[in-house]
């Protein structure tokens, strides 16, 4: 006998209503000799997207999915494993945090058309936010989901150098658009908000999507330090910072100067050694002149008296 049609109506609307209870659905097909994914795309309003990656170690493969978590949701994880040794008709199987294993996720999955399928659904808040793996006791099998918010990946390992009384652009770009940017000055484990409305003069702010720009204006010394850009996402923010540092003019000159400093010290300390090493050259020559001009004056008395004696003798005689 046909069902009435609203009775098929109710019937539609209640395979949507549980169809739109669970927001992702990922699947993970892992073989011995290797491991391969398969993530189900993600309808246009779907709030989660995912990239694949897998990282080759050795002879095996381990699997990471990122997953870009924008708003609070319920996800369903799920792995499925296929093709291990002898095809035992059930495996042990446990979903683990952070490295830490789930209390009470562990389960027996049996084999179904070769395969062994471990999933689970997760209610995920800011708090929950993390490294979710999948992993069979059996053969060690593993699966990670990263669930995070989207990642701001342009960070500076070095900080950006400008000059006083100049002006410095700060940007951040990501690949999602979030709600809102807001712009922050860290002071040393606070953080103070950038009011552009306040300070109009020094600082201008230009959104464009998932892009934002800080624009400081007449630099000083004072604005050195870190500035933190932040991504507002349902869940949680999404922050970067980047390190300025503002330098006077006459920094560049400062190696400049220490050689020249280096210089003019030992150019003088040379002419004070000079300065001071010539009096006692002229004094001990003054000392061996006073000494020969004593023996001089010796020699000449010596024979003078020599001549006058024998001028006195000659004198008796004639006599």
């Amino acid at each position: 006998m046909p069902r009435p049609r609203r009775a098929q109506h109710c019937c539609r609307e209640t395979a949507l209503f549980s169809m739109a209870n669970v927001r992702h659905l990922i699947l993970l097909l892992l073989y011995c000799d290797g491991m391969n994914t398969e993530t189900t795309p993600s309808p246009p309003s779907d709030p989660v997207f995912t990239t694949r990656k897998a990282v080759s170690k050795g002879q095996n493969q381990v699997i990471t999915e990122e997953l870009a978590i924008l708003t609070p949701q319920n996800i369903e994880l799920l792995c499925n494993l296929t093709d291990i040794p002898n095809n035992p008709p059930n495996i042990t199987g446990y979903w683990a945090k952070d490295g830490q294993e789930i209390e009470n996720s562990e389960e027996t999955v049996n084999r179904i058309n070769e395969q062994y399928v471990l999933k689970k659904t997760f209610s995920i808040q800011a708090r929950d936010l993390g490294n979710y793996s999948c992993i069979f006791r059996e053969n060690k099998a593993q699966v990670t989901f990263v669930l995070d918010v989207p990642v701001i990946k342009d960070k500076r390992d070095k900080p950006v150098v400008s000059y006083t009384r100049d002006s410095v652009v700060l940007e951040c770009k990501l690949k999602y658009t979030p709600n809102t940017w807001n712009w922050y000055k860290a002071n040393n484990t606070e953080k103070e908000l950038i009011n552009v409305t306040a300070n109009p003069l020094n600082y201008k702010i230009f959104n464009n999507g998932n892009r934002t720009k800080l624009t400081i204006l007449n630099l000083s010394e004072e604005h050195s330090g870190k500035y933190i850009c932040s991504a507002v996402f349902d869940i949680k923010p999404s922050e970067s910072y980047i390190e300025l540092k503002v330098l006077s003019y006459t920094e560049p000159l400062k190696p400049f100067i220490a050689i020249v400093v280096e210089v003019i010290v030992l150019v003088t300390l040379i002419l004070l050694w000079e300065k001071c090493s010539k009096p006692q050259h002229d004094s001990s020559s003054a000392g061996e002149n006073d000494v020969c001009s004593e023996q001089t004056t010796k020699l000449t008395r010596d024979e003078s008296n020599g001549v006058e004696n024998n001028t006195a003798r000659r004198r008796k005689l004639d006599d």
